[in-house]
């Protein structure tokens, strides 16, 4: 569970991509977790309510919110082999914090398609952590009607500082899918962008307060923050319950 964590998100060019990873070269090292070249792909499942309850809850800014998705990295026959996630991603007063299962791919994939039972068919020694998000997990599924809503994949480039505390991400190629396919590792059946291709996401993640030395580059770069949720953007995108609302909004969720 990673906790406490700072994020600056910044929308850039693929040209203003190349020149950051070149102007922080020195400061930064290939994620440990990653590739030789730090890039992966990665496939994603996001939860949601019937009333997109997570959707406007981000856009009103709720204090505290939570949301499910379903994660496949990697690639078969790549630097990294396929690897699969449950996630809680929670943000708490400006903070994040995110709640993880590690399943081997095949469970996490039932458990997209809807197989929730997996989790307590599949005999294993659960450390006392992951029971409660197991618990967790079923509340917001059971209580709040959570379920699969949306699909998106993107490459990434993760880069480090060399202690850990600071971790750079640059994601390209962002697409997305209201179909819900089984999963695949490094899935290509993707048509709809949720952000022009010659655009990237760059994303700054801190163990606490961001470094003053990447502030004060942001600063000269003039890198403008921005908030930007790839699962509200795909919604907005292609999502027709959303639409629907966006259209009448008096029928959102008050």
């Amino acid at each position: 569970m990673s906790l406490n964590r700072t994020e600056y998100k910044y929308l850039i060019t693929l040209d203003e991509m190349e020149q950051i990873q070149r102007d922080l070269d020195d400061r930064l090292v290939v994620d440990s977790l990653a590739s030789e070249d730090g890039i992966y792909p990665i496939v994603t499942e996001y939860f949601e309510t019937p009333e997109r309850e997570c959707y406007w809850e981000k856009q009103r800014s709720l204090a505290s919110r939570r949301k499910i998705r379903v994660r496949v990295y990697g690639s078969e026959g790549g630097k990294i082999p396929p690897t699969g996630f449950i996630e809680i991603k929670h943000k708490h007063f400006g903070l994040g914090a995110k709640r993880r299962l590690f399943l081997p791919v095949e469970e996490a994939i039932e458990f997209a398609k809807g197989n929730y039972e997996i989790l307590n068919t599949v005999k294993r020694d659960w450390s006392r952590t992951q029971r409660m998000i197991i618990k967790e997990l079923f509340d917001m599924i059971e209580r709040r009607s959570f379920g699969p809503a949306i699909q998106l994949r993107y490459d990434r480039k993760a880069l480090m500082t060399p202690d850990g505390q600071l971790r750079i991400t640059f994601d390209t190629r962002l697409l997305c899918r209201t179909q819900l396919l089984d999963l695949q590792a490094d899935d290509q059946r993707f048509e709809n962008y949720i952000i022009p291709p010659d655009k990237s996401i760059f994303e700054v993640k801190s163990i606490g307060p961001v470094p003053f030395w990447f502030r004060e580059y942001g600063g000269e770069k003039g890198l403008v923050r921005r908030s930007f949720s790839k699962f509200c953007t795909a919604m907005e995108v292609i999502d027709p319950v959303l639409k629907q609302q966006i259209m009448r909004p008096s029928s959102a969720v008050a």
